[in-house]
């Protein structure tokens, strides 16, 4: 590998997790690396991390998938400040902060607690988060991303039935995905999501009601609702009629498989 000095594009078809050589941080020309199955930092590369070797910078503008278990295998992404898309399993959080162009961020928590968002970089603008625990707090952390237009949230617990957003929250939001996350009831003021146009809803098998707020945005285009009570397609397709009520026409509802008892 070390003799392919100008590739850019390393793709990687394993089935079984795989280490990084630490030239492959090193190799400036390298663009995109990315592995099929989850990958590591090598021990030569947390070895050099433990002792504050500096690596050099490199170009990398996206990585996937990166299992990452502890903060000085975080501390070796320090030398990727370009990097732009990152696709990671966590076994603690890391702070991302430092990591300025980061726009697309995907996290997996294994079901861990999550109690540092604040760590996110401010410039996200899609962010998924998969198997997670965490307070509302820190979703309201989440809220108050400056550029945040697509939030994915699948396989999801929280301290408590009943997420409450507050004002200046998803001011930028367009792409709202929730699936198998176990809230109960959803209350939004009219000044949340004010740009939101697409919402799509699975398996929230708890979920009473979308909040009736949605109404009055005007930039909706599509609501869909799958495997969640009927109470739920029920509220979508209220917030169709008013929709249509205020002359747009163009909100699509999609609903299918509704639960009968939950």
């Amino acid at each position: 590998m070390e003799r392919f000095h100008k590739l850019e594009f390393l793709y990687v078809k394993n089935d079984t997790e795989v280490e990084i050589p630490d030239f492959l941080l090193e190799m400036v020309n390298l663009r995109h690396m990315i592995f099929k199955g989850y990958s590591r930092f090598s021990k030569s590369c947390i070895q050099r991390a433990t002792k504050d070797e500096i690596f050099q910078i490199n170009n990398l503008q996206s990585i996937s998938y990166l299992h990452i278990f502890n903060k000085m295998e975080g501390k070796i992404l320090s030398c990727s400040p370009n990097l732009r898309r990152l696709k990671c399993s966590l076994r603690e959080f890391q702070d991302f902060s430092f990591l300025n162009r980061l726009d697309s961020l995907r996290l997996t928590f294994h079901h861990n607690y999550v109690s540092h968002l604040i760590s996110l970089a401010l410039n996200l603008r899609k962010l998924t988060l998969l198997c997670f625990r965490m307070s509302w707090k820190q979703v309201k952390i989440i809220g108050r991303l400056p550029n945040l237009i697509v939030l994915k949230l699948r396989v999801g617990s929280f301290e408590g039935r009943q997420w409450n957003t507050t004002e200046g929250e998803f001011q930028q939001l367009r792409v709202l995905k929730l699936s198998w996350v176990d809230n109960r009831e959803w209350n939004a003021p009219s000044d949340t999501f004010p740009r939101l146009q697409q919402l799509v809803l699975r398996h929230c098998n708890y979920l009473e009601n979308i909040p009736s707020s949605f109404c009055y945005i005007p930039t909706m285009q599509m609501i869909e609702v799958h495997d969640c009570k009927q109470s739920v397609g029920k509220s979508a397709r209220q917030i169709q009629e008013e929709q249509r009520d205020m002359e747009n026409e163009e909100l699509q509802v999609i609903i299918t498989n509704v639960l009968k008892r939950v």
